[in-house]
């Protein structure tokens, strides 16, 4: 039955993956756009992770003073990486983008200080997400009593290497149809997006019926 309500969450899984393929549709996102709103998803992400290592009840040796500890490592060791990623994705798409539009053009800095209105909507629809899943999956369905502080403690996962990977992949595959196909910028784009989106989708829902079986296990094993 919990299992059942978990998977109410798949549905919002896809639509939340679709905005940013509707900002490239509609708003012209470049692909920085769309790589940086991604990496801001991570960090929502990671935040939701940290609550998560705070509120778990599944290791009855945890104390609150050893959860916070826990907390304060994955925070330095996350945000180490972040910080790292984004110098990547600056540098590196920066790169991209050099000789053929300006940075001005490129929209680095205006998406990077959320100047775009569909960029924040797109920034409130990952939150509103995440908070979903930790209020209706953790808390509501009570996955917070079964998980130990550890579980969450995860400095590189499925979500995070597929980013990545998909980030550069995707870029010389921009470039690809850019200059071997002759389309467009907008064209090239929306091919790269939804790609990119499809892919991310298959992962997420992949994570999350994962973590739907381990719950199930975990709720077979007699309590001694």
């Amino acid at each position: 039955m919990k299992h059942q309500k978990s998977q109410i969450l798949i549905p919002f899984i896809i639509i939340s993956n679709l905005f940013p393929l509707y900002g490239v549709l509609k708003f012209n996102w470049t692909i920085f756009s769309v790589v940086y709103i991604f990496w801001l998803e991570m960090l929502i992400v990671s935040t939701f992770l940290l609550l998560k290592i705070l509120f778990s009840q599944g290791d009855s040796n945890a104390t609150f003073a050893s959860k916070l500890i826990l907390a304060a490592k994955f925070f330095v060791f996350r945000t180490g990486i972040f910080f790292f990623y984004l110098l990547f994705i600056v540098v590196f798409l920066g790169f991209l983008v050099t000789g053929r539009e300006s940075l001005k053009d490129a929209g680095i800095f205006q998406t990077m200080t959320l100047q775009d209105p569909f960029y924040k909507i797109t920034l409130l629809n990952f939150v509103a997400f995440n908070l979903l899943e930790f209020l209706v999956q953790f808390l509501a369905i009570g996955d917070y009593k079964k998980s130990k502080p550890n579980d969450h403690f995860v400095l590189l996962d499925a979500h995070m290497i597929v980013v990545h990977v998909v980030v550069v992949l995707g870029s010389f595959l921009y470039e690809f149809v850019l200059k071997s196909m002759k389309a467009n910028h907008h064209t090239a784009m929306i091919i790269c997006v939804a790609l990119f989106v499809l892919i991310k989708i298959l992962v997420d829902i992949g994570k999350q019926r994962v973590s739907n079986a381990a719950n199930d296990e975990k709720e077979t094993v007699p309590y001694i």
